[in-house]
């Protein structure tokens, strides 16, 4: 009887990594998904609205789940409470803080943080071009997040298992 307790627990574990594991590719696209509303509606609030950034980024927080939306809020409290920094300074400072806690790989992050790097120190329509640039560039990040996950979810479900069911059989 505790073998098979055992055994299940195994089972149990492997599978669940596995998850886990797929998890992650699948959270990447969810996440992409969201950068690039959140992008939408920043360019909406800068383009029509006439919206401060920091008004701009507090809208698109609210449409965002992940832990994106403590970035985007983050960055716009820092442009309120003016602490003596630059956007660019708050925005990098605060992909650093929550990369951690992000599915996002390098390269997503870098295309953030180039945003960062060149929002505000141009003419509006300069501003508009470059969001709808960045929007472009997560769509084609997107597009290989979701080929890479259609190609590593199925396998990294399955060798949680097997990984499980051959740690079952040479135990027992």
């Amino acid at each position: 009887m505790i073998k098979i307790i055992g055994a299940l627990l195994i089972l149990l574990s492997g599978s669940s990594i596995g998850w886990i594991i797929s998890g992650i590719y699948l959270n990447r696209v969810r996440e992409l998904r969201e950068l690039q509303l959140a992008f939408n509606i920043i360019n909406t609030e800068i383009s029509y609205e006439k919206t401060i950034l920091s008004g701009a980024l507090i809208k698109a927080a609210e449409s965002l789940s992940s832990s994106l939306r403590y970035i985007f809020l983050e960055a716009a409290r820092g442009l309120t409470v003016r602490i003596g920094k630059g956007f660019q300074e708050i925005w990098e400072e605060t992909i650093e803080k929550y990369k951690e806690e992000l599915s996002l790989n390098m390269e997503d992050l870098v295309i953030l943080k180039n945003w960062g790097l060149q929002i505000g120190v141009s003419a509006l329509e300069n501003q508009i071009n470059l969001n709808k640039l960045i929007i472009k560039r997560l769509e084609l990040q997107e597009k290989g997040a979701l080929e890479l996950a259609s190609k590593r979810v199925k396998i990294a479900r399955y060798t949680g298992v097997l990984i499980s069911l051959m740690l079952i059989i040479l135990f027992y």
